[in-house]
């Protein structure tokens, strides 16, 4: 019995030692490519495969969504669920779109690719999302 447990401790210790460590992740992804989906702000839904995040530090970024997103053109509210226990979302499958319509329940959709928008592209979204077109009219 003693056997059988050091076995499973080395298992465990191999499994997690073959990792990468947040430093390789680091030196793979640049941050200024990344968002907080904890700090979103706004949302367009550009199509039922694309969406627009603008996040707090008023950058936006567009993600390609995989799969059919029936219903997230008519939705009100999104969520991003992060994966690999990162909350950074900084590629393609780092997360999924979630949201409800109202008539299918909860349904999510991978962020299959994923471009910060800048320049004239980003502007529309970063003087305030929707609340920037509208200080535009003034």
């Amino acid at each position: 019995m003693l056997g059988l447990a050091a076995i499973s401790a080395v298992s465990v210790s191999y499994a997690g030692s073959a990792r990468p460590d947040g430093d390789s992740r680091e030196l793979t992804r640049s941050r200024s490519k990344c968002f907080d989906p904890d700090f979103v702000r706004s949302f367009d839904t550009v199509n039922n495969h694309k969406i627009v995040v603008t996040s707090d530090r008023n950058e936006a970024f567009e993600l390609t969504l995989g799969g059919v997103c029936i219903g997230l053109d008519t939705s009100f509210q999104i969520g991003i669920r992060s994966r690999h226990g990162f909350s950074d979302i900084c590629g393609p499958f780092d997360g999924d779109i979630v949201w409800s319509d109202g008539l299918r329940g909860l349904q999510s959709c991978p962020i299959t690719d994923m471009r910060r928008l800048e320049g004239e592209e980003a502007a529309e979204y970063v003087r305030g999302g929707r609340s920037g077109r509208n200080d535009e009219r003034k």
